[in-house]
């Protein structure tokens, strides 16, 4: 498998420019934040499969132009995977003729650009000799991460979480998750905002991982603009035996 990374900023203005999208080989999308801008028309018209973790606007923005690029390019619809409360989310906020068009019914119901696929928490979906996993993290909304395998090897994708303990202990339990991409925001001076946004800071974040293997490579998203080199001077300074790097949009990773 290999995954590219569109972007995983946790804003604008800093060192990434761009919110969180990667690209699971040719045809598989895991969240749609604006980092979407970094494919050209014939890359989007590949994508078959997304991902959603949850419904904020910096992982879903991109959904909504994907969409209305595509439209009339493809044979077959693209299919949106998240849990029921996600996707009822964005057809009641976004895709309702409002915000945005509803894509699921253009250019006909019968026919629609998009198709919503629900994907509850502890479901498990195989493509193509891939398997992507859900699993419920702690968020101000209902969110959900996946673990994605090729039956080999694999990386854990968790969107926006905060302390989610269990999460961890499952984890350590799976021996194909080689990385581990996830967010930690705000530095340990400011924990008090990171606990009431669910976010992680590198104090909460070192702590709660100590169940994983030190074989293990942490990927650091979602960085707020600014704070990029205050959290991951913390978190070395909280495990210095630990891989911890931060993610860049371009990099890509084999699996």
């Amino acid at each position: 498998m290999k995954l590219r990374i569109l972007g995983c900023a946790g804003g604008i203005g800093g060192r990434e420019k761009l919110t969180t999208s990667l690209l699971l080989d040719d045809d598989i999308l895991l969240d749609a934040g604006t980092g979407l801008s970094e494919l050209d028309l014939a890359e989007m018209i590949r994508i078959d499969h997304v991902f959603i973790t949850h419904a904020h606007i910096d992982h879903v923005v991109g959904l909504a132009f994907l969409l209305d690029s595509v439209l009339s390019k493809r044979s077959e619809p693209v299919t949106v995977h998240a849990t029921p409360n996600v996707i009822a989310t964005l057809q009641a906020h976004l895709f309702n003729w409002k915000l945005w068009p509803d894509f699921a019914a253009i250019p006909t119901a019968e026919n629609a650009i998009l198709r919503w696929s629900p994907m509850p928490f502890d479901s498990t979906l195989e493509l193509q000799g891939r398997s992507l996993t859900s699993c419920e993290v702690n968020h101000t909304v209902e969110a959900a991460a996946y673990v994605v395998t090729n039956g080999e090897r694999g990386f854990f994708f968790s969107g926006d979480m905060g302390s989610s303990p269990d999460v961890w202990k499952r984890l350590a339990a799976e021996n194909r998750c080689d990385a581990v991409i996830v967010d930690c925001s705000f530095p340990d001076t400011e924990a008090r905002i990171a606990g009431l946004s669910k976010h992680f800071c590198p104090q909460v974040l070192a702590s709660e991982i100590a169940p994983m293997p030190y074989s293990t490579q942490f990927l650091i998203t979602h960085l707020k603009p600014g704070e990029e080199e205050n959290v991951m001077r913390e978190l070395h300074a909280h495990d210095a035996k630990r891989l911890f790097k931060p993610l860049a949009r371009g990099e890509i990773f084999s699996f």
